[in-house]
């Protein structure tokens, strides 16, 4: 057998399979990232000021930089994203709740829901390993 030509095969195969794998694969930053920042930041983000006020992050939760992602609130610390188990994610969790629970998120008055298409999005990231890649956000 023509080592060359085996080696070339291997290489042929891993390629498909390595594409295959990305073509599915979430990337937080292109696609989590921006629900976040529209739906979730202006509650939950590094304390500022705002009108002469200290305005802090809501329940302890930050979602400004992947280990305060990954660290929680004051509620569910460490639960907040539990990589591979996206029903044990309370992130996901709350978003899913319907509109008159109150613990729903958003709350009511406070932006629109988050589709059920963007749901899908961040239940598939977590479900893949939450995987940040190298955005770190916010760190202090």
């Amino acid at each position: 057998m023509n080592t060359k030509l085996t080696l070339a095969a291997i290489a042929a195969v891993f390629a498909v399979s390595t594409a295959s794998a990305q073509e599915g694969a979430v990337d937080f930053e292109k696609q989590i990232l921006p629900v976040l920042k529209e739906q979730c930041f202006s509650c939950h983000e590094k304390e500022k000021e705002v009108d002469g006020r200290m305005k802090k992050p809501k329940g302890g939760l930050r979602l400004d930089g992947a280990a305060h992602i990954m660290k929680g609130g004051k509620e569910y610390p460490e639960e907040n994203v539990v990589a591979g188990k996206p029903d044990a994610s309370w992130l996901l969790k709350t978003m899913a709740l319907p509109d008159t629970d109150e613990y729903a998120m958003p709350p009511e008055g406070k932006g629109d829901r988050v589709s059920a298409e963007n749901q899908a999005l961040i239940k598939k990231w977590i479900e893949s390993g939450a995987s940040f890649g190298s955005w770190k956000g916010v760190e202090d």
